[in-house]
């Protein structure tokens, strides 16, 4: 399927690792020029070395700090400068949850507010950003990566502002649709990146296994009986930035692997 993304223009929050350094690279295999942003212009280099892509879009790098307004604005000008415009925006710029305890005994308020600008507040600040553009031109496609710990209690900042995305993403669902720019959000479970080994070390160390009994524990949550990789929620990412993707805006999609026995309706 030609999902119609050559010569589109991207920016990708967080793509220097996990799941948006895979999007990134899979944007660029399909043909779209894409800002691989992060905190660090170094790093973003450094992984636009590591995808290795050859004949694809073009990779641009960018320093962001998603917690600082100006910083973004910064980035999302000099993004549209360097693409000469912007089609999609992937916000998966943020902490990954997990590394820390979130029960009650252990969260701070510090965490919870830093927490909720590293991610929601970045959300909104990248939105604000490139909206005008897109509404210029009558398309975009925004694809905000939430998580699973929205839909399970137990890890109190990160189900709080997961669950914050998706109320973001339906409403700006709403405000944006008759502008051509569709909003989604996914939720990732634990995933496959190359930076899973270390953080299984600190969820095992928890849990008082080891990272290979507790990979063991948590593939068994899911139906597939393994985790999902990045490479595999960057496919659907990339057909949720396409064209043919417009009849899908407003809702989010568990790329879980299947965990967890509810029925959503």
């Amino acid at each position: 399927m030609d999902l119609q993304l050559a010569g589109k223009r991207a920016i990708v929050t967080g793509g220097s690792a996990g799941i948006g350094f895979e999007i990134a690279r899979q944007f660029a295999l399909e043909g779209i020029d894409t800002a691989v942003c992060s905190r660090s212009i170094d790093r973003a280099r450094a992984a636009i070395d590591m995808m290795g892509v050859a004949g694809g879009g073009r990779l641009v790098p960018i320093e962001v700090e998603l917690r600082d307004a100006d910083s973004v604005a910064a980035a999302v000008d000099r993004a549209v400068a360097e693409l000469g415009g912007v089609d999609v925006l992937v916000n998966s710029g943020a902490e990954v949850s997990g590394n820390v305890p979130e029960d009650l005994a252990n969260i701070t308020d510090e965490f919870i507010l830093r927490s909720f600008e590293d991610k929601f507040v970045g959300i909104l600040r990248a939105v604000r950003g490139v909206v005008p553009h897109m509404r210029g031109q009558g398309y975009g496609r925004i694809i905000n990566l939430a998580g699973h710990t929205s839909r399970e209690a137990g890890a109190i900042s990160a189900g709080a502002r997961n669950s914050a995305v998706v109320n973001l993403t339906k409403a700006l669902s709403l405000e944006l649709g008759g502008d051509g720019i569709t909003v989604n959000a996914i939720h990732p479970f634990t995933t496959m990146t190359r930076e899973l080994p270390d953080r299984l070390t600190r969820m095992a160390t928890r849990h008082g296994r080891t990272p290979e009994d507790h990979l063991v524990k948590i593939s068994a949550r899911t139906s597939l009986g393994r985790l999902v990789t990045a490479e595999e929620i960057a496919h659907f990412v990339a057909f949720l930035a396409s064209p043919l993707s417009v009849a899908l805006t407003g809702e989010v999609v568990a790329l879980t692997g299947g965990v967890g026995d509810a029925v959503y309706f």
